[in-house]
């Protein structure tokens, strides 16, 4: 697909969905006619977030093209500053965008959602030594990851479906429990987040620890489908998947080798190759979208990038099913 067609196809849609649902969500300020609509700069920050098969690699580059050669798509275009407020002050339309397309991608096959955290590092571990006053310091220090390493940052609760759709997810601390991180999603979804935890039986000489940091955004973790969640060992737990059963959630995961049934590995290599496609959908958010380089300033930002680059990844895999191609086709899908 070349860009042409790329950005009529993407504003046409994005615009129908404004028209539709959007202006009913967003709300404005009184005041003069802003120069570029909210769909026009909607598409351009899902544009943007394409660093595969495009002439930019940043949002600045995406801008320095668009004022150079994109006249005849969008005759006015808005300065650096200006555009990045006008993105930040629209992160949940982006939201809705993604929930949006992942209904529309809905098919009989999703009959489960892989659910996994991913690490996203805002900076180095020598760099957060160094710096003690940044809005980045709200993040901390935590492990995880394909490599268990140390990092310093946030971590991210994304769960797809079985072809690979991004239906919600969420932001949280990067050394919090990953099951904090599932209990307030799956909370989330059946109405209200709820910060409980299952009983300890040991609950007088051993405590559960608190998540530390906000975690967020709710509106992100998207409508409840009553299908069940496949997860890693990271979830496991008898209290921990009967305490969500309260909620209509089914979590299966492999029980801990010291269990008393553990799985024999036949079952462990069908569950691990069925939760295999948040792996891939990960490695496609990073490497068609940057999920890895998010380099925000503040929260807003933060979450704008984040709900953009989901979004844009539906899209993305709309946009195949729309021409019958491969839907996790997504580095040649523009040339």
């Amino acid at each position: 697909m070349n860009l042409d067609t790329f950005f009529t196809t993407l504003y046409v849609w994005i615009d129908d969905w404004y028209k539709a649902e959007g202006v009913n969500l967003l709300r404005r300020h009184a005041g003069p006619e802003c120069v570029m609509s909210d769909s026009e700069v909607l598409t351009l920050a899902l544009a943007g977030q394409w660093q595969v098969g495009v002439p930019w690699r940043s949002e600045r580059g995406l801008l320095r093209y668009m004022d150079a050669h994109g006249r005849g798509w969008f005759p006015h275009q808005l300065k650096h500053s200006a555009f990045n407020e006008r993105v930040r002050h629209l992160w949940a339309a982006f939201v809705c965008l993604q929930q949006h397309f992942a209904e529309a991608l809905e098919s009989p096959q999703m009959v489960y959602e892989s659910v996994d955290c991913v690490p996203l590092t805002t900076c180095s571990i020598a760099q957060a030594a160094r710096h003690h006053q940044h809005w980045l310091m709200e993040s901390n220090l935590g492990r995880g990851g394909n490599n268990g390493g140390w990092f310093f940052g946030f971590q991210l609760l994304t769960s797809v479906t079985a072809i690979g759709t991004i239906t919600g997810w969420l932001l949280g601390s990067a050394h919090d429990d990953d099951r904090w991180l599932m209990q307030i999603f799956i909370s989330m979804r059946a109405g209200q987040a709820e910060w409980t935890s299952p009983p300890h039986p040991k609950a007088r000489t051993r405590k559960m620890r608190l998540p530390s940091g906000r975690l967020r955004p709710l509106i992100a973790v998207g409508r409840n489908h009553n299908r069940p969640y496949i997860a890693d060992q990271g979830f496991n737990g008898d209290r921990w998947q009967s305490h969500w059963q309260q909620y209509g959630a089914d979590v299966i995961t492999a029980p801990p080798t010291n269990s008393k049934s553990p799985w024999p590995p036949q079952l462990k290599g069908w569950l691990s190759s069925h939760r295999q496609i948040v792996d891939t959908v990960f490695s496609r958010l990073n490497g068609v979208f940057g999920l890895q380089h998010l380099n925000a300033h503040s929260d807003a930002g933060q979450y704008a990038r984040l709900a953009a680059k989901m979004a844009a990844y539906n899209i993305g895999l709309f946009i195949n099913q729309v021409l019958g191609r491969p839907l996790g086709a997504l580095e040649t899908l523009l040339c």
